[in-house]
């Protein structure tokens, strides 16, 4: 259900390439520190831009370096990181949801594959259940909200839109952990955003979703691409409402040049402009 959020690189300068670069690496070091090695295979660019709102509102000394890395072992040069406060944050987050994210695939096919990766996540879950337990027993209770809802698709009574609400609420309330006079705001624009990343998820696996069966707001509707771009037009507007709002300046282009047009990537790509318009 992630890996939406991320920055369109031909609106962004070589500076501001580097700069997202740069804290994205440090999320990445984050979860080494945090959670070991095999943590950083749940790192995506999504909580990656919440550092940069979080850094931007409150302007947190950040700490800075370059370090090998592992997971690009070729160049060879040390990769420049930046952290702050709110990267361990995300980092912490990024466990959490990933290790739901792994039940949920458990849950939806059982694989081995999935199995495994909860197996192994087991141990890091618990310790970001110690370190944010409001957030953990949160993702919990709108995880399982979700699934309730999902397994609801053939009532025809069922809200379309009901399980997208959920996670945009969920969303909603980790992104405003501790933004004290932002915490409306904040809560705000992660609601909106939740929401349009699940209903970016049914777009894209539309097709596979229609094929297998399984829940998809979008297949239930009988959706066209041009339908579910009018909709997720709609829910991205909410979300940069909510987002104007704010009083953000530092990395305020970079930031645009993801929620603008970077969310809209994956849908591009699987829905050529062409057929999107039929």
């Amino acid at each position: 259900m992630f890996g939406f959020v991320v920055a369109d690189a031909e609106a962004l300068s070589d500076e501001e390439k580097e700069r997202y670069r740069s804290l994205y690496c440090g999320l990445c070091f984050a979860l080494r520190d945090r959670y070991g090695q095999l943590s950083r295979a749940c790192l995506t660019y999504d909580l990656t831009f919440f550092v940069l709102l979080a850094n931007s509102l409150h302007e947190p000394v950040e700490a800075s370096g370059a370090s090998h890395c592992v997971m690009h072992p070729v160049p060879a040069a040390a990769r420049p990181w930046s952290r702050s406060p709110w990267t361990d944050y995300a980092a912490d987050l990024s466990m959490a949801l990933a290790y739901h994210k792994v039940l949920d695939d458990v849950a939806d096919d059982g694989s081995a594959k999935a199995r495994a990766a909860a197996r192994l996540l087991a141990g890091a879950y618990e310790r970001a259940q110690a370190r944010i337990p409001d957030q953990c027993a949160e993702i919990e209770r709108a995880m399982a909200a979700i699934r309730a809802i999902e397994q609801k698709d053939a009532e025809a009574e069922a809200d379309p839109d009901a399980a997208a609400r959920e996670f945009g609420i969920l969303l909603g309330r980790l992104f405003a952990h501790n933004q004290g006079f932002w915490t409306e705001g904040m809560e705000a624009l992660g609601c909106a955003l939740g929401r349009f990343i699940y209903l970016m998820d049914a777009a894209v696996d539309f097709a596979a979703d229609a094929q297998s069966g399984s829940y998809n707001p979008f297949v239930t509707l009988g959706a066209t691409p041009e339908t579910m771009h009018t909709t997720l037009a709609l829910a991205a507007a909410d979300a940069a409402e909510a987002y104007e709002r704010l009083p953000l300046v530092q990395d305020a282009h970079l930031m645009d040049a993801i929620l603008y047009s970077g969310i809209w990537a994956q849908f591009n790509k699987t829905y050529p402009l062409e057929e999107a318009a039929e």
